[in-house]
């Protein structure tokens, strides 16, 4: 996953530079993203760093995390805008609501580039398969319960690509009438706390819970917590 991230964010930030728009030199990056927290971030920030430097090894990279909120997000890229970056990669909080915010980015001649998420009108937008993922990981589950039981989904907030992985699981999951969905509207918010805490509720409703789809991986972890808590 961390190999997967850096190459996403490398070819993001390539495909940045050669751009008509961005022919300037790259001596500012700011880039913003859902959830510090979560490694996955953590590696396509090193990522971009690294191609980056590799464009000019002086360059002044600066990250922030948006914590999956729209007035945060939107906040970050006028400091963006404020500071004179070249480049903002954006990992969008919301794939529609963000658009005003990068139109007034490229409005003070700043490149936008989105990743993972969407964003109306971004100049380059390079993001991964979710549903696919989302597939791939519930028909795991499904191989592993034999094609039934009780499941739930760990949700998180209303982005492009957890949409897109919510979707791909419901997809495998449809497909197989013995498994009931008892729960796939909980935001555990992205992250482990929230993973540990939401999965915790569950537990505690439901008696009998065969498989758990969590949206990603701190997620996960909090759930496995969870369970390890309550010895189930």
């Amino acid at each position: 996953m961390k190999t997967i991230a850096k190459l996403l964010c490398g070819v993001a930030l390539a495909a940045v530079v050669i751009a008509p728009a961005s022919a300037k030199d790259l001596n500012k990056v700011g880039i913003s993203v859902g959830l510090l927290g979560n490694p996955f971030f953590v590696a396509t920030i090193k990522g971009i760093e690294d191609a980056a430097k590799k464009i000019n090894p002086n360059v002044e990279v600066t990250s922030v995390s948006a914590d999956y909120d729209l007035n945060k997000q939107v906040s970050q890229v006028d400091s963006f805008i404020a500071a004179g970056v070249d480049v903002i990669m954006l990992n969008a909080v919301d794939a529609k609501a963000i658009a005003p915010a990068v139109k007034k980015a490229q409005a003070a001649g700043i490149v936008v580039a989105a990743f993972d998420v969407s964003a109306p009108g971004a100049d380059v937008t390079v993001i991964t398969n979710n549903v696919k993922a989302g597939e791939a990981a519930c028909q795991y589950l499904v191989d592993h319960t034999g094609g039934k039981g009780d499941y739930v989904i760990l949700n998180g907030p209303a982005s492009s690509s957890i949409l897109e992985r919510v979707k791909g699981c419901k997809d495998v999951l449809a497909k197989h009438p013995d498994i009931k969905i008892l729960s796939d509207d909980q935001n555990a918010e992205g992250s482990r706390d929230g993973g540990l805490k939401v999965f915790q509720s569950l537990l505690t409703r439901f008696d009998k819970i065969d498989a758990v789809f969590a949206i990603n991986d701190p997620t996960a972890i909090g759930a496995q917590l969870a369970a390890k808590q309550l010895n189930r």
